[in-house]
């Protein structure tokens, strides 16, 4: 997969096929309770690295663009999301940083576990909004799964789905 600088920048298709493979993830989390994988998405679809059946996971794909097609946005939303990592990271760095800002060291350490605590306990409901409007668009009209392969990527084997824009 050829990664280019529009994928850097979270462009309409990856936000796209970010929606597409939270949604895959979902329904292939379903089909398969002990499913243990993680995914990246690109301009041109996504790559799920983990040991994942081919056709189940062709299944899951398709029935996840039937779906966001059909509507169902709430797809798009993964609560495992490395978004939610990130805004979680920075929430609990940010709420430290002013904790210890103040001149008082009972007051800082306080200030800042209680800041940071609260960092944290926001994370996954700021995180799903930052899902919703930056980072995943479940307005997959005109998307098509063009092929599902598994390859070699870094040594490691992934699986990799690729998608179009019509």
């Amino acid at each position: 997969m050829k990664l280019e600088f529009d994928d850097i920048l979270l462009s309409r298709r990856v936000r796209q096929n970010h929606a597409l493979e939270h949604a895959t993830i979902t329904i292939l989390s379903g089909m398969v309770p002990t499913l243990s994988v993680s995914a990246r998405s690109f301009a041109n679809g996504f790559i799920v690295f983990g040991d994942v059946d081919l056709r189940l996971l062709r299944q899951a794909a398709d029935e996840a663009l039937s779906r966001l097609q059909a509507g169902e946005a709430e797809l798009a939303i993964h609560p495992n999301c490395g978004t939610n990592i990130v805004v979680g990271v920075s929430l609990v760095m940010l709420g430290t940083m002013l904790g210890m800002a103040s001149s008082q060291t009972r007051t800082r350490v306080a200030s800042a576990a209680a800041s940071s605590l609260a960092g944290l306990m926001a994370a996954r409901p700021l995180g799903e909004l930052v899902q919703k409007h930056f980072t995943t668009l479940p307005d997959l009209k005109g998307v098509r799964i063009t092929e599902v392969f598994r390859r070699k990527f870094f040594g490691f084997t992934v699986v990799e789905v690729r998608t179009v824009q019509e």
